[in-house]
């Protein structure tokens, strides 16, 4: 009988027990899927917070290059720590807690950074406004000048144009001369002891007459100027080195001009020469020659 009572007392005994452990397994089951449930809540309210706050970066214009570097590496720095967070599975509120408080740092240097962008932004908008004003007198003041100053330039460029003295085509031959002293065509480098220039001045009756400089420049392949005489400015602004220049009395009307260039025959190559004509300070045209 005694021992019976024992049996029955150990089996009440293991039922408690079991009883416990199954409350306790319970208790411990639903805590975890509270902790569980809170540590979902609070990673998607810090996901929330950062995607928000990548959105109010995203787009920014920021001109300074100093400033946008910054914005830069601050949107990169909030991508990686959004990249980190939705790599967090396990229920780690320590690592949670840390990316919140990165997420605090994060927020705090953005207002600096806005503060400093509002603040450029509106240097900008104030500048620009005075600006816009300004051009806005101006206009004004100049506006009465602008359609007189545009027909002057017209009228200068027009006589300018027109006032150019145009040519004929220029034409070049290379001369030898003979035992009688005559002097005839060749195309022989080794023979050349000349070349003849002609070309025509052309009429022009709005140029102002009167005396005119031409000038003639011989150039062999080497882009070097046979027998050169001289340096004479152009209007454009450049200089050219002349072979031959003439001095001639132009009256608007058609004018026949002839150039003989001497040259020493030792110095003349075989090789394409460009001849090139210059009035007045105007490039007129060129022609070349191939001397064998």
């Amino acid at each position: 009988m005694n021992q019976q009572k024992k049996k029955n007392a150990l089996i009440i005994v293991l039922a408690i027990l079991s009883l416990i452990l199954v409350y306790y397994s319970f208790q411990k089951s639903n805590q975890y899927e509270n902790l569980h449930k809170i540590f979902q809540e609070e990673k998607a309210e810090l996901q929330q917070d950062l995607d928000e706050m990548i959105k109010d970066y995203t787009g920014v214009v920021v001109e300074k290059k100093q400033l946008a570097d910054r914005l830069d590496m601050e949107l990169a720095k909030m991508k990686n720590l959004s990249d980190s967070i939705k790599g967090l599975k396990s229920e780690n509120f320590n690592l949670l807690s840390k990316y919140r408080k990165r997420l605090a740092s994060l927020e705090r240097e953005n207002k600096k950074l806005f503060i400093q962008i509002d603040s450029l932004n509106s240097a900008n908008e104030a500048l620009t406004q005075e600006n816009v004003i300004a051009n806005e007198i101006l206009q004004q003041k100049d506006s009465a000048n602008v359609t007189l100053s545009e027909k002057n330039k017209e009228l200068e460029a027009k006589v300018a144009i027109g006032g150019i003295i145009k040519t004929t085509p220029v034409r070049a031959i290379a001369m030898k001369e003979r035992s009688s002293g005559k002097l005839t065509s060749t195309s022989r480098s080794n023979r050349t002891d000349a070349f003849r220039i002609n070309f025509d001045l052309l009429e022009n009756p709005i140029t102002t007459p009167g005396q005119k400089l031409v000038h003639i420049q011989i150039m062999n392949e080497d882009k070097k100027v046979v027998a050169p005489k001289g340096k004479t400015p152009l209007k454009d602004g450049n200089q050219i080195q002349y072979t031959d220049s003439l001095d001639v009395n132009y009256n608007n009307t058609k004018l026949s001009l002839v150039s003989l260039v001497l040259v020493n025959r030792d110095d003349i190559k075989k090789g394409k020469y460009t001849i090139s004509a210059f009035v007045d300070g105007v490039y007129a045209g060129n022609t070349t020659i191939n001397l064998r």
